[in-house]
């Protein structure tokens, strides 16, 4: 009998999904599988720009591609994973020339950000590592596509090699416990901002959440990186918006409202501030 928790696309891609328990389920578990899959692209492939509600690990088996999220852009290869937290909006595309095959991961659960956040503090880029055997995590995750879906003994098998998965991972980061434990409250809020930017952060809400006052946030903030949490955060919007301006033709409204500002008049006066000059003529200085 077919297994109905296989999908297969144009013979390239095969995905497995876990089915037997509800979304629901598994977002209230602590860690739970939720697809995984290999692909091999075509030239050029892209997919995106999209965001997801799980997190997802990507494992590039072969070829090069690019991938972006916020304002990075990765050239990527063989021996490189790239990392999507749920609710950020990504898109990757296969070389013209070489394009990549991958493997992926993705879960979900209550401590599933967690997870994916420590092993993305143990790497220099954050949403990419480098160097991995990724032949290893590809043999792991077909063990995941031979799994039934309708067997509740699969069903424990595929979340135990998921584990077997996240646990390669902690362990090729080196992940040191003793490391997290020293980070300081305001190197947790300076990544905090490195991932939600793009969301329309107020620091008082931000020092509440971390629990601590919203002067101290900004003093020692200041003290440890040279500058003050409300700059930290403008550069990295208007980073952003600079690239957008770049390599979209999305109106300058939309693009201040992605990045959460609510006056696009306003956006447009500090981008100026920054750059010399405005939004639309930044722009059509790029123009040939």
């Amino acid at each position: 009998m077919e297994k109905t928790n296989f999908l297969y696309y144009d013979r390239l891609m095969i995905e497995y999904k876990e089915t037997k328990h509800s979304l629901v389920y598994k977002a209230n578990s602590d860690l739970s599988l939720y697809s995984a899959g290999y692909e091999e692209c075509t030239p050029g492939y892209s997919y995106g720009p999209t965001l997801r509600s799980y997190q997802l690990i990507h494992f590039v088996l072969n070829g090069e591609g690019e991938f972006r999220i916020n304002e990075h852009v990765f050239h990527l290869k063989a021996g490189d994973a790239f990392l999507i937290p749920a609710g950020k909006i990504t898109y990757y595309e296969a070389s013209k020339t070489n394009p990549w095959s991958y493997a992926w991961i993705s879960f979900i659960g209550i401590s599933s950000e967690s997870y994916l956040y420590q092993i993305m503090t143990s790497t220099e880029d954050i949403y990419v590592i480098h160097g991995l055997d990724t032949r290893k995590y590809y043999d792991s995750i077909s063990r995941i596509m031979q799994l039934d879906a309708s067997l509740t003994s699969h069903y424990f098998e595929g979340n135990s090699i998921l584990l077997h998965i996240i646990s390669m991972l902690f362990s090729d980061v080196d992940f040191h416990e003793a490391d997290t434990n020293k980070l300081s409250i305001i190197d947790e809020i300076k990544f905090y901002f490195d991932i939600n930017y793009a969301e329309n952060l107020k620091l008082i809400y931000v020092a509440d959440y971390f629990g601590i006052h919203q002067n101290y946030l900004t003093r020692a903030f200041h003290e440890k990186f040279g500058i003050s949490p409300k700059k930290y955060l403008l550069q990295l919007k208007f980073k952003k918006a600079a690239r957008l301006l770049a390599t979209t033709q999305l109106p300058v409204s939309i693009i201040s409202n992605s990045l959460g500002f609510e006056d696009q008049l306003a956006f447009s006066r500090t981008f100026k501030k920054f750059y010399n000059v405005s939004p639309t003529d930044y722009r059509s200085h790029l123009k040939p």
